[in-house]
């Protein structure tokens, strides 16, 4: 319980930790140095997500084995670098200069063609990117703490983060990306699903649209997104989520109130859990 108290207390005071103590940057490093030495074939794609997980487990269970309140404060800590809501918001909210989303800005948190968007695309973008990182950086690695303590947190953000940078389906990551995709797929299984409670307590629609107009495999949040705001989400060539109109500028406002809500809800819900384990 404590080790969540630090861990949002610290999110609170800075969106994330320094680069050189923050573990997802090392998962980072390592990822892309091993894209760059390895050859791009199903099995040397194995390596990133067992070595970072491996380095995860390792960095988790060094922090328990420390002696209390070193050992709380430390695991707080790591707990901390595995979320990600104030990172999120502040992200999403420097995309929007002068009333637009600015394509410079959304390029950072997107890998879509911003330049060829409508605008109403580009608030889309934003909102799809702020929704899936719910299930991403907030409930998916709280869900695995409340179940299995630090490690579980850790293990999932290593994985998520060798999807995040080698799970493509262009050029040689169709390949060397594909079982950091398919682990993330499968980790996902379950958060992706279960986000649909916490939407539904803001709005039945957002639990209609949850399941009814879900865009891909682990997609869930995003179509209860467009549902709990009303409104049409769409990433060209992919998929299209109507669930209402098209976002105005507002709507991305509106979206990160109801991220928080949710991040929120995720937090007391993982603190409960963890009580009972």
């Amino acid at each position: 319980m404590l080790e969540i108290i630090i861990a949002i207390v610290l999110e609170l005071i800075r969106a994330e930790p320094p680069e050189k103590i923050h573990p997802t940057v090392w998962f980072g490093r390592i990822a892309g140095y091993l894209d760059q030495i390895l050859p791009p074939s199903v099995i040397a794609s194995i390596v990133p997500p067992l070595i970072t997980s491996a380095l995860a487990l390792l960095l988790a269970l060094s922090a328990l084995a420390l002696p209390d309140p070193v050992k709380t404060l430390v695991s707080g800590f790591l707990l901390y670098s595995t979320i990600s809501v104030r990172s999120m918001i502040e992200h999403a909210r420097a995309c929007i200069v002068e009333g637009r989303i600015a394509p410079e800005r959304l390029r950072m948190i997107v890998s879509r063609d911003v330049e060829s968007l409508e605008e109403w695309q580009r608030r889309s973008a934003v909102i799809e990117s702020v929704a899936e990182n719910f299930v991403d950086g907030v409930l998916a690695p709280l869900f695995y703490y409340s179940i299995f303590g630090l490690p579980g947190a850790m293990i999932y953000r290593a994985v998520n983060t060798c999807d995040a940078m080698l799970g493509y389906r262009h050029g040689r990551y169709e390949r060397f990306g594909k079982v950091s995709a398919r682990l993330d797929d499968f980790l996902n299984l379950i958060p992706s699903r279960l986000s649909l409670a916490l939407y539904a307590v803001l709005s039945r629609k957002s639990l209609w649209c949850g399941i009814r107009m879900n865009p891909k495999l682990n997609g869930h949040s995003i179509s209860a997104m467009a549902g709990l705001l009303g409104v049409v989400l769409e990433k060209p060539g992919s998929y299209t989520v109507s669930c209402g109109r098209k976002p105005e500028i507002e709507d991305v406002e509106k979206c990160l109130k109801y991220f928080t809500a949710l991040s929120g809800m995720a937090v007391i819900s993982a603190a409960l859990a963890r009580m009972l384990v």
